[in-house]
């Protein structure tokens, strides 16, 4: 027999309303059952013990290398797994003509810093000592009388007695003036009297250099010789100083001192070319991979060692939500539970992202724990964790 679709099913219906009509009473609301995975589920969630979040291991530090130079590999001294120390040479690039030059630099900078060549400055800064002290000297007569009031007297007093002596020269020579040339008595005579007028001029001068004062010519050459022989004076000190490895200050001066500078810089600025052709760890830790080899062209900017720090993991959040973050602070203690190995450690958070990210529609901040210590057996970067911050 066949019965139609359309009839049956309001029959149903019917019979389903008047069994609840029957029982007198108002009908029950079905459960709601929560699907596993609804969106409505947040990305971490509270629980009685604190907020909990999903993470990751991740290495203390990591370190990805590359040159700022390019140029041909010359040495790879790493392998993928090898264990290194912060300042290991990894790889180095082919610098031989740095290497000469920087050598040619280092003996130019030795023949300017040799015994010879501090004794020559020790000398220059003494004979510089002495003109300074000469000029000093001649600077000082300005402000000082020549000579006491003594001195002066006695050669006004000298003066007094030539001018006599003259006079008596004179008048013996103007008794016998009239004698004729060559005679002995006339010629003795004008000996005497000329004589007697050259002491008078010599003391007056010396009497004149005594109680003068210099011009401001002269005043100005004397004080222009003191400054230069202070100038002089000071950059050879300088210039030995730096020869003997001593600090000067920065204003200090001198065509010596500017070249010896100048050498020492050529040095460093080769030294950091060279530098700049070796790759060095800078964190200890295994090499996790190497992108080079012997030969090849190396690419500046372009990482080819890559360094991991797997003696301090730490874990990193990857779904603490806006919601549960302001739960969270530095110090705080957390249990990370390894689902690989099925253990708890503990630790303390160390970071909190100060910008957020999004995972899923929701806005997240990663959280950094400080594992503690001693890590379980078979513990490695990668592995998922879960977290829980204890309130």
């Amino acid at each position: 027999m066949k019965f139609n679709l359309f009839v049956i099913v309001p029959l149903l219906l019917l019979a389903l309303t008047a069994c609840g009509s029957a029982a007198g009473s108002t009908p029950e609301a079905l459960p709601t059952i929560a699907l596993e995975g609804s969106n409505d589920s947040p990305a971490a969630v509270s629980s009685a013990r604190g907020v909990t979040a999903s993470g990751v291991v991740m290495p203390a530090q990591e370190a990805k290398m590359a040159f700022a130079l390019g140029g041909i590999v010359e040495t790879v001294n790493i392998k993928v797994g090898d264990n290194v120390r912060a300042g290991d040479l990894l790889v180095e690039l082919d610098n031989t003509s740095i290497k000469l030059e920087l050598a040619q630099a280092e003996r130019n900078l030795r023949e300017m810093t040799s015994p010879a060549a501090v004794a020559a400055a020790s000398q220059v800064v003494a004979n510089a000592r002495k003109e300074l002290e000469d000029a000093q000297k001649k600077a000082e007569s300005l402000s000082y009388r020549r000579a006491s009031d003594t001195v002066i007297d006695n050669t006004q007093a000298e003066i007094d007695l030539a001018k006599q002596a003259l006079a008596r020269a004179s008048d013996a020579y103007r008794l016998v003036q009239r004698l004729p040339d060559g005679d002995p008595k006339k010629a003795a005579a004008l000996l005497a009297m000329t004589n007697a007028q050259l002491r008078l001029n010599s003391l007056i001068a010396r009497y004149n250099y005594l109680t003068g004062t210099p011009t401001d010519t002269d005043a100005a050459l004397i004080q222009a010789r003191l400054e230069t022989a202070q100038a002089a004076y000071q950059e050879a000190q300088w210039y030995l100083s730096a020869l003997n490895g001593e600090p000067v200050p920065a204003e200090a001066t001198g065509a010596k001192l500017a070249a010896l500078q100048s050498a020492r810089d050529a040095i460093a600025a080769i030294q950091q070319r060279l530098d700049a052709t070796r790759l060095l760890a800078p964190i200890d830790g295994i090499v996790t991979r190497v992108a080079v080899t012997v030969g090849e062209y190396a690419v500046p900017a372009q990482a080819l060692v890559f360094i991991s720090d797997v003696e301090h993991l730490q874990v990193e959040t990857t779904d603490l939500s806006e919601r549960d973050v302001v739960k969270v602070e530095v110090g705080q203690s957390a249990s990370v539970f390894v689902e690989a190995l099925n253990e708890t450690i503990t630790g303390r958070v160390i970071l909190i992202s100060p910008v957020s990210s999004t995972l899923g529609g929701d806005v997240v901040y990663k959280t950094t724990i400080e594992l503690d210590r001693p890590f379980p057996a078979g513990l490695r970067a990668g592995m998922t964790v879960d977290v829980t911050f204890e309130q």
